[in-house]
């Protein structure tokens, strides 16, 4: 069957992981999907639900999805007496079909049909021959210009919303709906699902929404889909795209998603992707069906296709632009895809993994990107981005804080990376991770810091056993807004000061340190910290490096580093 190789596979477990993630081929052979179908398909939101799902899965794909549907319209050819107020008659598939076929060009054709076939009256053998006819024509003409068919089975008819305006059995005219005229839509639709048997390929909408509407009324009597028991609102449209979707291979928990807004929530900018489908969707249906030509009177003109396929191409090139990994410049790293661009005014960059793990981790330096980079190498093959932003000579003070959260903001809301950084502080670094990690614990994964700066009394002040450094020492009194050297020596906000709020926040910590460091002494810096963490409850693994003094940084063998990192960043972060 069609359907065993056409999928929209996701290889991993859960939604967020998926996104961008390792998969089977995605429809394959398959250049354009064209949707047929009446009032319900020509509103379309099942259909924009369905491309921004595909877009947002499988971005590399440049699958067309053009809808075709016609309001009122049957592929029985039957019509109603008195349909529309007596202006016209329904129209039907199979006048435009074979233009349809020719225009379009179908890899795949996507047809939804029979809420208009039983023409709102009693069952009726003769109508119910003229579905199955139409239905078979609709198969034959596709499959001589080579096109799939995928049938979904008619949505439910609600006679409650129309209380009153509904007719009994037993007239010889219909002019008001049948009030039992889901019950034709049952056996439209079990003759469409026994057709499996026969090989063709069936989606059953009919059913789940019937279930839908009993399930949810036992809550609340008065729940609806359609307010005219037929147009189907946004509720019901996700029903649709969600049975396609599961039927084609999504995972089953697009099952228990309750609309589109919550499938495309684990994509950064799945509103914003939506919001640009729509707008494409709803240039090209109406300049599609203007070009194609059809019977049925009253509808939009649209503009000429050639125009709406220009301006459908410059919505494609921004929809695009949503999926590229990150701004700026492009160049390799280690060989790893690195990006520079700037955030909040401040240059920053991104090197990004060949496949991001799942849930997106990071690694964030504080400051001297690039050196000892052995462990980023390691992260980066194991799925983790690594990032920095330059604001040197900022030593940690409240401003560096404020840049690091609008790039936090950037790249967990716009580029979906984790929202707890993996934190690494190398030296001055340590006052950067520290600082920023006190004002955000809830942010932070883990903290590794070598040889780091954890009380600026220590250095650059001098003030205990260290060297000490004149010129960074003017840096701390100058971009913390010290008045005095002794308020700067009377702050209570150092590192050293400030872990209460990460150990409540239970952030695990490990510090690599040599033991002869003479300008970041570890017993002022990373002693004190282990000492006051542990007092607080807090958990920090420390690695002496016997007799080795602030360099070098590292370890010969980074394992424990990874290995610290890789055991707390996940996907829950």
């Amino acid at each position: 069957m069609m359907l065993t190789r056409i999928s929209f596979l996701l290889a991993t477990a859960t939604l967020c992981t998926a996104l961008h993630a390792a998969q089977p081929d995605f429809l394959p052979g398959v250049r354009r999907v064209v949707f047929l179908g009446d009032s319900i398909t020509y509103s379309g939101q099942y259909i924009e639900y369905l491309e921004a799902y595909a877009l947002s899965r499988f971005p590399e794909r440049h699958i067309q999805f053009l809808n075709l549907g016609l309001p009122s319209e049957t592929v029985s050819g039957l019509s109603e007496p008195g349909h529309a107020g007596g202006q016209f008659p329904r129209p039907g598939l199979h006048e435009r079909l074979a233009r349809v076929l020719v225009q379009t060009k179908p890899d795949l054709i996507v047809a939804c049909y029979g809420m208009n076939d039983g023409i709102y009256y009693p069952f009726g053998e003769e109508r119910f021959l003229k579905f199955q006819d139409g239905i078979r024509r609709l198969r034959i003409q596709a499959e001589a210009v080579g096109a799939k068919v995928l049938h979904i089975t008619p949505p439910a008819f609600d006679p409650l919303p129309l209380k009153g305006k509904t007719l009994p059995a037993g007239r010889d005219e219909y002019r008001q709906p049948f009030e039992g005229y889901n019950e034709v839509l049952d056996r439209y639709s079990d003759w469409m699902l026994a057709q499996r048997a026969q090989g063709w390929d069936v989606v059953d909408l009919h059913g789940p929404m019937n279930r839908h509407l009993a399930e949810h009324r036992e809550q609340d009597p008065a729940y609806r889909l359609a307010g005219d028991g037929v147009h189907i609102n946004a509720t019901g449209h996700w029903l649709i795209a969600r049975q396609l979707l599961l039927q084609l291979g999504a995972p089953v928990e697009v099952n228990t998603m309750a609309d589109a807004n919550v499938m495309l929530s684990a994509y950064p900018r799945g509103a914003e992707l939506l919001r640009l489908v729509q707008q494409r969707q709803r240039l090209l249906k109406d300049a599609w069906l203007n070009a194609v030509g059809h019977q049925r009177p009253g509808m939009n003109k649209g503009m000429p296709l050639v125009e709406a396929e220009v301006q459908a191409s410059e919505l494609d090139a921004r929809i695009r632009a949503l999926d590229a990994p990150f701004p700026g410049k492009k160049t390799s790293w280690n060989g790893f895809d690195r990006y520079d661009f700037f955030v909040d005014g401040k240059p920053v960059l991104v090197v990004a993994p060949q496949q991001p793990a799942p849930g997106k981790p990071w690694v964030w330096h504080g400051e001297f990107f690039g050196h000892k980079p052995a462990p980023d190498i390691a992260l980066l093959g194991k799925g983790f981005h690594v990032v920095y932003m330059s604001v040197p000579d900022m030593l940690g003070c409240p401003e560096a804080v404020a840049h690091w959260n609008s790039f936090h903001k950037e790249l967990t809301e716009n580029h979906g990376l984790a929202k707890k950084a993996a934190l690494v502080g190398l030296s001055r670094g340590g006052l950067y991770c520290y600082n920023w990690a006190a004002a955000n614990p809830a942010k932070v994964a883990c903290i590794y810091a070598d040889a780091p700066v954890c009380d600026f009394k220590s250095w650059p002040g001098g003030k205990g056993k260290g060297k000490g450094s004149p010129r960074d020492w003017q840096l701390v009194l100058d971009r913390y807004h010290f008045k005095s050297e002794a308020e700067a020596i009377a702050f209570e906000k150092n590192p050293v000061d400030s872990l209460a709020l990460l150990a409540s926040a239970k952030v695990p910590l490990l510090h690599v340190y040599g033991d002869a460091d003479d300008v970041v002494p570890w017993d002022e810096n990373t002693g004190l910290v282990a000492e006051r963490y542990r007092k607080l409850g807090g958990s920090i693994t420390l690695i002496a490096k016997p007799g080795v003094g602030h360099h070098p940084h590292g370890l010969d063998d980074s394992t424990p580093i990874v290995d610290f990192i890789l055991k707390h960043s996940s996907v829950l972060h």
